[in-house]
């Protein structure tokens, strides 16, 4: 695929996504093999489902920078309580955890019940 960078959006051939979307994708496909979508990303933060991507869930959480993982969310519709909801599946499935990123998130994040 051929892509182009503007100021604020990487053009595909197939789709526009923001920088922060290449940003998001870029670190956290870069360790594996298989590839997540920004499409399958955003659905899995907003269900706090790990689906089949588990390891690039967690990396979202723990390898992306707090104000991106904010910036990501935001320009996606999910909420902070969503995305809070969705860190706390994520750590409570794998164990990994951000503390930079839970100190703002757990306070967030409704009781469980």
């Amino acid at each position: 695929m051929v892509r182009a960078i503007t100021k604020t959006h990487i053009i595909g051939a197939a789709e526009g996504f923001s920088a922060v979307d290449g940003l998001v994708l870029a670190t956290v496909n870069a360790p594996y093999k298989r590839d997540i979508s920004v499409a399958a990303l955003r659905e899995c933060i907003a269900k706090a489902k790990l689906d089949d991507w588990p390891v690039h869930v967690a990396t979202f959480f723990t390898d992306v920078k707090p104000f991106l993982v904010f910036q990501f969310a935001s320009a996606h519709g999910i909420s902070k309580s969503k995305l809070a909801k969705a860190y706390m599946a994520t750590k409570a499935a794998t164990g990994e955890y951000n503390p930079d990123l839970e100190s703002e998130l757990v306070s967030l994040a409704p009781s469980p019940r």
